[in-house]
């Protein structure tokens, strides 16, 4: 039998500091993936690694913003 924990596992400051942290890391991907290819040559744009970047960007910034929830829900 599988136990589910009732109370929160994380505390509400480690909610929040991945919420930053997941921000942080959209922001990194946007810079690394999107715009660096774009800025060095648009001509040799693959444009794979843009289309993921911009899907990674959006799953990150996605979950800080769903870890951003959860911590004002916790909080009292």
């Amino acid at each position: 039998m599988v136990k589910i924990p009732t109370k929160p596992v994380l505390t509400v400051e480690q909610i929040k500091r991945l919420s930053n942290i997941f921000d942080n890391s959209g922001q990194v991907v946007l810079g690394i993936a999107v715009l660096s290819p774009i800025i060095s040559g648009i001509d040799a744009v693959n444009f794979y690694v843009v289309i993921s970047g911009i899907v990674g960007t959006i799953a990150c910034w996605g979950l800080s913003l769903l870890f951003a929830r959860k911590g004002e829900y916790y909080e009292f």
